[in-house]
Order: structure tokens, then C-alpha cells, then sequence
């Protein structure tokens, strides 16, 4: 494949390819492989239904098997049971015997939440910075491609379920191991630290990576100093987040 750039009228760089275009499994297994070549195609060709119905459907699919299990389910009700503690809540045997009722249509409301909640999710991240990228480079991108990049950023979420799942069931815990906090055990549960190291996600970190590179290819700028503020961004959120957790004891 042979790539020209050249500025366009609001000082971005415009890249003209000649080539292929890549199919959908090949922009999926690109963006983990290959991601800055890949998301030069995805710019020039902003198409995202298919790869938001994959993403959304592989991991509805995924969280709802695990949760079909009885290993699953009792993993579920664990889960809630400790939550509700946490929060300085009892948990009577009517609660119990509530949430156990509950865990039948538990399948339903996971796959469902999923193919709910993917593409909103990805339509706010996408706005959100696509309306940041307006104001700071000025009006050099579509929201459609845009939204594309976000939604084919979403292909590690796919690589995180076939990590995740398999682990989790092997270790009979719902909770996700792939956490910064995993690193420091010998935090004590509940302190400040531990609840803001417990909301890294490792493939958060890779995922805003990747997202980094995306949105570079997009506006034809570097991706360091993207990367950069993504990863600020990610740990304000993270300090705030163990800070208000651990005040409240969740």
C-alpha cells in the first residue's frame, strides 16, 4: 500500500491511499496487531456498524455464559452479597433468598446490559472527544469517523473476555483480575491506594492506547501527547474514584 500526505485547509494532514480496503475481520485483528495502519483504512473508510455488533455481541455472549454456569451464578451472588456489605448494608436471609431468585433471569439482563450499554458507551467517549479534538485542532474530522475509531478501538475489549472469562472461572471469583492492584496485594482492602489502583484496568491502559493512536491517524498528529492526556485523564478519574470508595467503605 502506497501513502501520500498532504495539509488540508485546516492544517491537518490528509492522507490519500491507494490500496485495498481491509475487511471486517481484518480491521479487528489489525487494530490489536497493526493499529496505526489499521486506523489509516478505518479513517478512510469510517464504517463502525460492523465491528460495534461483533464487539457487543462477543462479549454479551461471553458474560452471559459465564454467568449461565452454577459456578457462574454462585459467583454472581457472592459478588452482590459482598458489595451490599461493603457498604455497611445486612444481608437477611428474605435478601438472600431474593437475590438467589434474581440469579434465573441474571443471563437476560447481562446480555442485555451489554448490547445496551456498548454503543452508548462508545457514543459518549466518541462525542467527548471528538468535541475536545474540535476545539483543539479545529473542525478537520467527522463524527462518523470519529465514532468509528472509538467503536474499533472496542476490538481489546474482545481480547479482555478471552482472558478474563477463562480466568475468572478457573479462580471461581467474579471480580476483575486484570486491575493495577492485582501488583500490590499487601494493600490492605479498603484504604485509598488499594480502591485507586483497583480501578486500573490493564487493558484500559491498552485500549487508551490504542484509542491515542487512532485519533492521531485521525487528526495527523503524534500520538505521545495524546496518549498522555488520556492517561491523566484515566488517573484523575481513578483518584477520584478511590478516594470517594474508600471514604464510604465500597
Amino acid at each position: 500500500m502506497t501513502d501520500t500526505t498532504e495539509p488540508d485547509s485546516h492544517g491537518n494532514v490528509a492522507r490519500r491511499a491507494s490500496g485495498r480496503d481491509m475487511g471486517l475481520i481484518g480491521r479487528l485483528v489489525g487494530v490489536i496487531v497493526a493499529p496505526r495502519r489499521t486506523f489509516e483504512v478505518v479513517v478512510r473508510h469510517p464504517r463502525w456498524l460492523g465491528v460495534l455488533l461483533v464487539v457487543a455481541l462477543f462479549i454479551a455472549g461471553a458474560s452471559s455464559w459465564l454467568v449461565s454456569t452454577e459456578l457462574g451464578q454462585q459467583m454472581l451472588l457472592e459478588q452482590q452479597v459482598s458489595a451490599m456489605e461493603s457498604f455497611g448494608i445486612t444481608v437477611s436471609e428474605e435478601m438472600y433468598a431474593q437475590l438467589t431468585r434474581r440469579l434465573a433471569s441474571a443471563v437476560y439482563f447481562t446480555a442485555g446490559g451489554v448490547l445496551l450499554s456498548i454503543p452508548l458507551v462508545t457514543l459518549v467517549i466518541a462525542g467527548v472527544v471528538w468535541t475536545v479534538g474540535y476545539v483543539v485542532f479545529g473542525a478537520g474530522a467527522s463524527f462518523r469517523a470519529m465514532y468509528a475509531v472509538v467503536a474499533h478501538a472496542g476490538a481489546v475489549n474482545i481480547v479482555q473476555q478471552l482472558f478474563v472469562v477463562p480466568l475468572n472461572y478457573a479462580r471461581g471469583a467474579m471480580g476483575n483480575p486484570t486491575t493495577a492492584g492485582a501488583f500490590f496485594p499487601m494493600l490492605e482492602e479498603g484504604t485509598f491506594a488499594a480502591r485507586t489502583l483497583g480501578l486500573i484496568y490493564l487493558f484500559v491502559v491498552w485500549q487508551l492506547f490504542v484509542l491515542s493512536i487512532g485519533v492521531a491517524v485521525l487528526y495527523g498528529r503524534r500520538t505521545g501527547p495524546i496518549a498522555v492526556v488520556f492517561y491523566l485523564l484515566y488517573a484523575v478519574i481513578a483518584v477520584g474514584g478511590g478516594f470517594a470508595l474508600s471514604r464510604m467503605g465500597g
